[in-house]
């Protein structure tokens, strides 16, 4: 079997997969992962749960992978390669960053799980993947003999509006954080905090019925909802405005990877934005770069549709390291 496993703040996900068909989950099992010391004990409770044979093991754990090990950005957790290996059974076992892991699923999705919002042009070269979820993470794919997908914590760089509103929200932000980085606008939390900038400063107003469910709820999904419905002015403000720094992030993370071979937009949020996405702001955002707008232009950007593309992207490296390939 092939063990894999998409490690993130809030939830982690470890499945087994079948080594002749390593996109075939056999076991999925998820966790709550403030509630465990550390992602060992994770991994011992479920082969514990699940006996079996693993012949290799990948983990894509949120944060900065260094030589095998990972201080997780959003939990207490000190992640090491050499413990996940002996707890596997086997020296072939990696642990990589979150969003490597989701850049390793795009060679091996299905067609049906990525929708095109921009055709541009489909060519071999590098590409992009950026997902806003939880927090936002950002990785590339180098093009040369082969695709070689790689890391970052490009979601953690400086926030640059583009507009006077934009500046007034760096403003506002600044108020509240230390540093205002792009995952404080594009992530979940973001969400909210661009709906807080738009009614703290009065620019909307939002339905007393949304506020009222914001109580109850998650906020960023409630707000989402609601923008979906066209229920609420602030809603569809806020959503607007992820929207457009959605596609200029986007557009600022294809011009510094030269990812001409195509932009892929994951993690939990974007599907459930399509129709938001596939749209003139997301367009308008990726492409308003000054003299690049018409290199940019022949970028095709795609959608991931499946939350499984970590899990799948992890077992793609477990496969390869169970056949000795290289991966690094």
């Amino acid at each position: 079997m092939l063990l894999a496993g998409d490690i993130g703040g809030t939830k982690t996900v470890l499945a087994l997969f079948d080594e002749n068909n390593p996109k075939e989950i056999i076991k999925e099992q998820r966790y709550v992962s403030k509630d465990y010391s550390d992602l060992d004990v994770i991994v011992r409770k479920f082969l514990k749960d699940n006996p079996c044979e693993i012949v290799s093991a990948s983990f894509g754990v949120a944060g900065p992978v260094d030589n095998g090990k990972c201080k997780t950005t959003n939990l207490p957790w000190m992640v090491d390669e050499v413990v996940l290996a002996e707890c596997v059974g086997t020296k072939k076992t990696r642990v990589i960053n979150d969003l490597e892991a989701m850049a390793w699923s795009v060679e091996i999705l299905d067609k049906n799980d990525l929708v095109c919002i921009h055709q541009g042009r489909e060519i071999d070269d590098n590409r992009g993947v950026i997902a806003a979820g939880t927090g936002l993470g950002e990785a590339g794919i180098w093009y040369g003999t082969r695709y070689h997908p790689f890391g970052s914590e490009g979601g953690h760089a400086d926030f640059s509006p583009k507009s006077h509103e934009e500046d007034a929200l760096l403003s506002f932000l600044r108020n509240k954080f230390q540093n205002v980085s792009w995952e404080r606008v594009l992530s979940g939390p973001g969400i909210e905090n661009i709906f807080e900038f738009l009614v703290n400063t009065y620019r909307e107003k939002p339905a007393e019925h949304v506020v009222e469910k914001m109580k109850e709820e998650i906020p960023a999904a409630v707000i989402t909802a609601a923008a979906l419905a066209r229920e609420c002015p602030a809603c569809i403000r806020t959503m607007e405005m992820f929207v457009g720094l959605y596609g200029a992030e986007a557009g600022n993370l294809a011009l510094k990877l030269m990812a001409f071979g195509g932009m892929y937009i994951g993690g939990g949020i974007a599907p459930k934005i399509l129709p938001l996405l596939d749209s003139d702001t997301f367009r308008d955002a990726f492409l308003r770069k000054g003299r690049f707008r018409d290199a940019l232009s022949r970028i095709p950007i795609h959608v991931i549709m499946t939350s499984k593309a970590p899990l799948l992207g992890a077992a793609h490296v477990a496969d390869l390291l169970a056949h000795d390939q290289p991966i690094f």
